[in-house]
Parts: C-alpha cells; sequence; structure tokens
C-alpha cells in the first residue's frame, strides 16, 4: 500500500501525565477524512539520554484491547525514536504521531489532471506562535 505523504508530529508534556483528553483526540482524529494517523508512540528517556518507545496499549489504563492500540503500527522507526529522544529528557515524555495528509493525494490528483505536480511539502516550525496561537 503506497501511502501519500507523511509528517511526524512531536508532542512533549510531563513524563506519564498523557490524560485522556490527549486520547480521545487522538481517537477522533484517527477518524479523520482529511488525514490519517498511520502510528503513535511515546517516546521516553532514561537518565542516561537512552530513548524507549512505550507503545499506547503499554499506558497504565490502557491494554492491548484499547481501542486506540489501533494506532499502533511499528511504521514510526528505531532513527525516528532516536531522534525524539534527542529532543526530550528523562523527566519529560513525548508523542510521536505519524499522519498521513490524504487531502494532498486528493489536491495532486486534480492538479495532475492539468499536467501540473506537487513541486514541495514544507514543514513551518512553531506557526502557532507566529500567528498568536496556544
Amino acid at each position: 500500500m503506497a501511502l501519500g505523504p507523511l509528517e511526524l508530529i512531536v508532542l512533549t508534556f510531563p513524563a506519564a501525565r498523557l490524560n485522556d483528553g490527549v486520547l480521545a483526540t487522538l481517537d477522533r482524529l484517527h477518524g479523520a477524512p482529511a488525514l490519517r494517523v498511520v502510528d503513535v508512540l511515546v517516546v521516553r528517556t532514561d537518565a542516561a539520554g537512552g530513548a524507549c518507545p512505550v507503545e499506547l496499549s503499554e499506558l497504565p489504563g490502557l491494554g492491548p484491547d484499547a481501542a486506540l492500540s489501533r494506532l499502533a503500527t511499528g511504521l514510526i522507526t528505531e532513527t525516528n525514536i532516536d531522534e525524539v529522544g534527542e529532543l526530550v529528557d528523562d523527566e519529560t515524555d513525548a508523542l510521536a504521531v505519524l499522519v498521513e495528509h490524504l487531502w494532498v493525494n486528493d489536491l495532486a490528483s486534480e492538479v495532475a489532471s492539468t499536467d501540473g505536480t506537487v513541486l514541495a511539502l514544507m514543514h513551518i516550525p512553531n506557526a502557532l506562535a507566529a500567528v498568536g496561537g496556544p
């Protein structure tokens, strides 16, 4: 199965404080028509800086039968985990969410019908702060 443009979004929070609101939002996004949550995991580091992936099903209160367990696919690589681990310390966890931008495929098909192509995909970090967001 070919995937469209993927983006790894990393959010941080105090260690072991992932709450039900975050999980509910992930569940809602999983069914969104414009994007697809492809993989999700929590990255924890130890005092020595080693990164360790934690599947959602391993979190307290969730188990392998939890609805969100279906979001774990293993597409976030060991290299991704190490890179995310470098961004956080042992008192901070990171939520790594790999999303597929389905809408880009739809738009690209329409552009292709005009003999056009997707020229680039660019990420603008900290865009929320630049426009006065949260």
